[in-house]
């Protein structure tokens, strides 16, 4: 491939990357002990961005090998424009003798080998764990080539791609490896997914989960997701529109991507990117929040070209490497959560079941449709942060009142950020032995 060419197919990767990227930093009172030391970062909104603190992050004697494996479904069909995902990835880390497997499933927008994902798998690996790390199914990889519904985002479906995809993976795993039970985690949405799955299997008993750690989990998605949408409203941008913000935070990351060498659109990179800029307050919500929509507005563009269903792409056009798609990633991007709920995602599911309503989809999309088996399942954990900012006062308490001894909350951390912060990192090792 010569420059130029090289250059302009960066140039469309930096484009389309600005929408897969800035996956969310899903992420509350302590029953347990006051965790020592106290995370540094006493903003929530900084703590979800920045991370922990280089000094403060938990270290591993070595690193742990890991493999990535594929699966390819037969006769599956791919747009052109998505070839190169062919394959559904995944990361394995295998002990040598006979241990339990550990499932980890992504937040929102992110793949198996993120850094969060890289740092569980090396930090549930120490703790004896054969470790299977997962895609987000909201992440392309995981609706171009495994999802059944390709249209993420209700709980259910979405729970039961993964719940596949898991099955197929076990059964090729327990032919070279000694499994001695199976368990299940994730952050984020990830951890929301993790609580479904676990419910799932129940009446399947494919696994016959031994624990289940959710980790900054929501309590409902779409009331999360309805504050990202009100950070990019008039009331938190001011004169600012909510397209400049993410104008300006594309025009950045295209520069940043266009001009280092980094390739994983990961922490690490958004740390990079606020050493370049100053953010005020506003901003600090209007990252977060446009993270959220740049993540959604990818998901939404790869299920639109996906199930060709002519909301974003018109039905008569076939995308080829060669098309610009920031028109598409513009219109993408304009649309907030509720609208792709109420103009794509419910549409879509009333042609799959027919008569329910929005008010039916948004609860089946929240761990109160399944309290009572939280409620009573011993088997099930959660580990999060009381100052978590995808979740309101009654949302955390939600949280304690249904899982009383077997929640642990940090008072400080955001959402997910202290993920990699010693004492937390070491609490969920334990929660899940």
């Amino acid at each position: 491939m010569d420059k130029s060419k090289y250059n302009q197919l960066k140039s469309t990767v930096a484009t389309c990357a600005a929408i897969l990227f800035i996956a969310l930093f899903f992420c509350t009172s302590t029953f347990a002990s006051n965790p020592e030391p106290e995370f540094p970062i006493a903003d929530p909104f900084k703590a979800t961005i920045f991370g922990t603190p280089r000094e403060l992050v938990q270290t591993f004697p070595e690193p742990v090998k890991t493999e990535e494996c594929e699966i390819v479904i037969e006769d599956r069909r791919i747009p052109d424009i998505f070839w190169y995902d062919e394959d559904f990835y995944y990361t394995t880390a295998m002990q040598k003798e006979e241990a339990p497997l550990l499932f980890i499933i992504a937040g929102t927008g992110s793949e198996h080998d993120s850094t969060k994902m890289k740092f569980l798998t090396q930090l549930f690996y120490q703790a004896g764990f054969h470790v299977v790390a997962l895609s987000s199914p909201t992440h392309m990889n995981f609706i171009i080539s495994a999802s059944r519904y390709a249209a993420p985002g209700y709980a259910p479906n979405d729970v039961e791609d993964l719940y596949r995809v898991m099955k197929w993976i076990k059964s090729n795993l327990e032919d070279d490896h000694k499994i001695s039970g199976y368990n299940v985690t994730g952050y984020s949405l990830g951890a929301m997914h993790s609580a479904f799955i676990a419910n799932l299997d129940e009446t399947r008993k494919d696994f016959s989960f031994d624990k289940v750690l959710m980790i900054n989990p929501p309590v409902s998605l779409y009331t999360s997701a309805l504050r990202f949408d009100s950070w990019l409203s008039p009331e938190n941008l001011g004169d600012k529109k909510p397209r400049e913000v993410i104008d300006e935070l594309i025009h950045a990351f295209s520069e940043m991507y266009l001009h280092t060498d980094i390739t994983d659109f990961d922490d690490n990179f958004l740390y990079g990117l606020s050493q370049h800029t100053n953010f005020s307050e506003m901003d600090l919500r209007a990252i977060i929040a446009a993270s959220f929509r740049l993540s959604s507005a990818n998901m939404l563009f790869t299920s639109d070209v996906c199930i060709n269903a002519g909301y974003i792409v018109p039905v008569s056009k076939t995308l080829s490497t060669g098309d610009n798609l920031l028109p598409y990633t513009r219109v993408a991007t304009a649309i907030t959560f509720e609208t792709y709920i109420n103009e794509y995602l419910l549409p879509y599911q009333q042609f799959i079941t027919p008569g329910i309503t929005k008010e039916e989809l948004i609860r089946r999309c929240s761990l109160k449709s399944i309290e009572e088996y939280l409620a009573t399942s011993q088997k099930i954990f959660v580990l999060g942060n009381s100052d978590d900012i995808i979740l309101d006062e009654s949302e955390v308490n939600f949280l304690r009142k249904t899982f009383g001894e077997r929640a642990v909350f940090f008072p400080r951390g955001g959402h997910c950020g202290n993920i990699m912060f010693k004492p937390f990192a070491a609490k969920a090792q334990e929660m899940l032995k």
